[in-house]
C-alpha cells in the first residue's frame, strides 16, 4: 500500500503505460480489498478465541471504530481551506468527510462488531455474517440510487455511497465482512491446510466469475466476487511463506495503523504540508518511483516501529499500574504476579 501510493503520486504518466507498470497496477488493485479482509479476518478470529459478546464486546471494539474514524477524519482535515469548509462550502466538505480506508474498515468493525454482539455461536455467527457479506454488495446500486436522489446528512451519505468516498461501506465492506466468515471457519478446519483451503476457495471464485461471462467489473457482484478469488488465492501463498518470516514481519503487521497514518503525509501531504505529489508531481521514471518509494517505506518504518514498540511498553506499565492499584484497594485480594 505504501509502495502503491508512493508511486501513484510521484510516477509519470508515460511510465505508467509501459506493460510492467500496467501489470503492477492491474495487481495493486487487491491491496485495499486485502487490507479489509484481513482486518476482518484479525477480528473475527480475535472475537473467537476471547469468547467475547453482547456488552463487553462492544465496550472492546467501539473505542477502536472511535479511533479509526478520527485519524480518517484527521488525514483529510481541509487546513487549506478552512475559510471554505467553516463558510459550509460543500466541495469542501465533501472530501473532509469522504470515507478512506480507515473509514471504511471503522464502519464495517462496527457492523462486523453489531452482529457478532448479538449472535452467539460459530455457526449462527457464520450464517449472519455471511448473509450481510452477500447482501451489501447485492443491494449496493439501491443504496447508490438512494443516496444520489438527496436528502441525506452529508457525513452519512459519503459514510455510505458518496461519489467523492474512495471506500464506501457499499460495496466495500463485504471485503472485511468475507475476512470475518474466513476467520471464523477456518479455526473450526482441523485436517485440511488452511492455505488449501484459501486457495481452493478463491480458484473457485475466479472461475465462477469467469463463467458467469462478461467483464468483472460488469456489477458490484461479480466485481466483489472477482476480487475476493484474487484476494483468496494471495493468501493462500502468503501462508505457504517460510514461518520464520513471522518474527519479523510480525511487529511490521501490528505497527499497520501507524504506518498508514504516517506515510499519506509524506506520498500525497496533509492540511497546508506539501507532500511527494505536490512537490514533484507526475515526474518521475520508473526506477527513480520505485526509489522513492522504497525510501518512503523506510522513513515510515524506521519512524512508527520504535514509536509502537515504546508505546507498548508505556501501556503494558500502565495496565500494571492500575491492576496493581486495584489488587491494593481490595481486602484480602491475592498479590498481583511478578512480569
Amino acid at each position: 500500500m505504501v509502495m502503491g501510493h508512493t508511486l501513484d503520486a510521484v510516477l509519470k504518466d508515460s511510465a505508467r503505460e509501459t506493460t510492467g507498470m500496467l501489470v503492477y497496477w492491474s495487481f495493486r488493485a487487491v491491496t485495499a480489498p486485502l487490507f479489509l479482509f484481513v482486518a476482518g479476518w484479525a477480528f473475527a478470529t480475535t472475537v473467537g478465541r476471547t469468547g467475547a459478546s453482547g456488552v463487553p464486546l462492544l465496550r472492546r471494539y467501539l473505542p477502536r471504530v472511535g479511533l479509526l474514524l478520527f485519524w480518517g477524519y484527521f488525514l483529510r482535515w481541509p487546513g487549506w481551506g478552512l475559510d471554505s469548509l467553516f463558510a459550509g462550502k460543500l466541495e469542501v466538505w465533501r472530501h473532509f468527510l469522504a470515507f478512506d480506508a480507515l473509514h471504511g474498515v471503522a464502519g464495517a468493525l462496527l457492523m462486523g462488531s453489531l452482529v457478532l454482539a448479538v449472535v452467539r455461536g460459530p455457526v449462527g455467527r457464520v450464517a449472519a455474517l455471511s448473509g450481510l457479506a452477500l447482501a451489501v454488495p447485492l443491494v449496493a446500486p439501491w443504496v447508490r440510487a438512494a443516496v444520489s436522489g438527496g436528502g441525506w446528512p452529508l457525513a452519512l451519505e459519503q459514510a455510505l455511497a458518496g461519489r467523492t468516498s474512495s471506500f464506501p461501506l457499499f460495496p466495500w465492506s463485504a471485503y472485511f465482512l468475507v475476512g470475518g466468515v474466513t476467520g471464523l471457519v477456518l479455526a473450526g478446519v482441523r485436517r485440511v491446510p488452511h492455505w488449501l483451503v484459501l486457495l481452493g476457495a478463491g480458484t473457485g471464485l475466479l472461475g465462477l466469475v469467469s463463467l458467469w461471462g462478461g467483464h468483472p467489473r460488469f456489477g458490484d457482484v461479480t466485481l466483489v466476487l472477482w476480487r475476493l478469488g484474487l484476494v483468496a488465492v494471495v493468501a493462500g501463498l502468503a501462508m505457504r511463506l517460510p514461518a520464520r518470516l513471522d518474527g519479523l514481519l510480525g511487529p511490521v503487521g501490528r505497527a499497520s495503523l501507524w504506518v498508514y497514518v504516517a506515510h499519506l503525509p509524506l506520498a500525497y501531504g496533509w492540511s497546508t504540508f506539501p507532500g511527494l505529489a505536490s512537490r514533484l508531481g507526475r515526474s518521475q521514471d520508473v526506477l527513480p518511483a520505485l526509489g522513492l518509494a522504497l525510501s518512503v517505506l523506510a522513513i515510515c518504518l524506521g519512524v512508527t516501529l520504535p514509536l509502537k514498540k515504546r508505546y507498548g511498553l508505556w501501556s503494558k506499565r500502565s495496565s500494571g499500574a492500575r491492576g496493581s492499584g486495584v489488587a491494593a484497594a481490595s481486602p484480602g485480594s491475592p498479590r498481583p504476579r511478578e512480569p
